[in-house]
């Protein structure tokens, strides 16, 4: 009588501890997309220009029979698709949204995994005041019809306000990845705020550590790993380079 209900607390056991491991692998993998790119805050009715990765790979010349044709390396590009999003759906790493635009007098469709590896950037250039959850009526509307008026109460104020990059420095881009904690992606994501020196890092004040922070979703690695510290270090190593050469010259 006591074997019955022993065994279904240890299915119902099971069951949770699996269910556990597939949301932490799920949390896992969407830190990881995190952390290579940011996802802002956007619903139904807002504009958003999604940047897509593109990779072609280089095909061998089969004229070429003579001599054997050295394989070339995928080339990456971007491709921006710019359009009204009508849908967003599902939760966690399965999390959806349509986009749609007006192609050539052709409504187009496409919908895009939040969490995509193959999404580089997603930018919200307009917000959009709906009353729907799903705009699948638009299809439907050409025109003046199909028109969206634009958001201007205090959330979507407050969310255009929001901190977007610093003032663009002047002078060429320099390796970040010399900091200890910054890799190429990570390099990639500053120089789109305008951060590409090590001067700039040097100088981070509390506030534009916590704006970086909320930003590029970095849970505190600018203070963990010290980017302030050794950002100024690399400027005293290259300061205490230049003085020798200067005398030499003198």
């Amino acid at each position: 009588m006591d074997a019955k209900p022993i065994l279904c607390v240890i299915k119902k056991r099971n069951g949770i501890n699996k269910m556990n491991i597939i949301q932490q692998l799920e949390r896992e993998q969407m830190d990881a997309v995190l952390a290579k790119r940011g996802v802002p805050e956007f619903g139904p009715g807002d504009t958003v220009k999604v940047m897509v990765k593109v990779i072609e790979a280089a095909e061998a010349d089969p004229k070429d029979k003579k001599k054997k044709a050295a394989v070339k390396e995928a080339t990456v590009r971007f491709q921006a698709y710019e359009g009204v999003v009508i849908a967003r759906s599902g939760a966690g790493l399965n999390e959806n949204f349509t986009v749609r635009k007006i192609s050539y007098g052709e409504g187009v469709e496409r919908v895009f995994p939040v969490y995509s590896p193959y999404i580089a950037e997603i930018e919200v250039v307009r917000r959009g005041k709906v009353r729907r959850a799903k705009l699948y009526y638009l299809r439907g509307r050409r025109g003046k019809a199909a028109r969206i008026f634009e958001r201007t109460d205090a959330r979507a104020r407050r969310l255009n306000a929001a901190w977007k990059g610093f003032k663009k420095p002047k002078g060429e881009a320099e390796d970040l990845t010399q900091i200890k904690g910054i890799d190429i992606d990570l390099q990639n994501r500053l120089k789109q705020l305008n951060c590409y020196k090590v001067e700039q890092i040097a100088n981070l004040s509390d506030e534009d550590i916590a704006n970086l922070d909320e930003t590029l979703t970095l849970k505190g690695a600018i203070e963990k790993q010290d980017w302030v510290g050794q950002a100024q270090r690399l400027l005293a190593e290259l300061t205490a380079a230049e003085v020798p050469a200067e005398e030499a010259k003198a």
